[in-house]
């Protein structure tokens, strides 16, 4: 069920993140400027690195998907006569749009796993010591 509601939260983010990159760049779309570029991605960036640390790399790929589909449908919905009929470019090209969430994404799951992983040894006081802990150093 996890997965089913960081879709709905990603289409919604997606569809959000156009409007507002519009804010900070005074255009429809983000890819029309640098500012407006880097905003959609940090709008998406954001809830993507911790959606990955929360929930795990492979459950925020839904959190992308949804985000990648709900960009488009706001496209697609809003846009003007050209942006809907270049809509096949735009599928493809708002994927460059995921790229930073997706860095972080797997930043997050990579923290994720650290954290784990420390989180285990701590509380099983079996796990093997290192030897700079043992006094071998």
């Amino acid at each position: 069920m996890k997965v089913v509601w960081l879709f709905v939260f990603g289409g919604i983010l997606g569809a959000a993140s156009w409007p507002i990159a519009g804010l900070f760049s005074g255009r429809f779309e983000p890819f029309d400027s640098t500012v407006g570029f880097y905003v959609c991605q940090a709008v998406l960036a954001l809830p993507a690195l911790g959606a990955s640390l929360r929930f795990g790399f492979l459950r925020t790929l839904a959190l992308l998907f949804g985000a990648w589909l709900g960009m488009n449908v706001y496209a697609y919905a809003f846009g003007s006569d050209e942006t809907r009929a270049w809509i096949l470019l735009g599928l493809f090209s708002s994927l460059a749009l995921l790229m930073l969430p997706l860095a972080a994404s797997l930043f997050g799951a990579v923290a994720r796993a650290l954290r784990r992983r420390a989180a285990a040894r701590g509380s099983n006081p079996a796990a093997p010591l290192s030897r700079a802990s043992q006094g071998d150093a």
